[in-house]
């Protein structure tokens, strides 16, 4: 906050954006930021996106998979990487394997405490 306060000062006085930059030593992205007042420091943007590969289909593929998991030795259980690998031979998922790593994590810390 006090950077936002001191680059608002030296506009006033005068100052370009390169000279604010180079005598704060910061970045002149943020410096235009906050240039205008347009942006504040303390405004945070919401970031509430769910993850749109996520789809009710691939959910039930992977509870599906689980599922198999409880009917199968310890040692032959899915992987959530073999789970990935499974859901982009099978199922053309373009998603990212941390996301399904995410959600498997998620589901089987749900099947734990049930």
């Amino acid at each position: 906050m006090e950077i936002y306060k001191q680059i608002r000062l030296m506009r006033l006085q005068g100052m370009s954006q390169r000279q604010i930059a180079a005598s704060l030593q910061i970045s002149r992205n943020t410096v235009r930021k906050y240039w205008d007042g347009d942006s504040v420091p303390w405004e945070r943007k919401d970031y509430s996106r769910s993850a749109s590969v996520l789809t009710e289909d691939v959910v039930a593929f992977i509870l599906h998979c689980l599922e198999e998991d409880t009917h199968s030795p310890r040692k032959q259980h899915h992987t959530a990487k073999r789970i990935y690998d499974r859901l982009v031979d099978e199922m053309g998922f373009t998603g990212g394997e941390t996301t399904v790593r995410r959600l498997v994590s998620q589901l089987r810390e749900k099947a734990h405490l049930i």
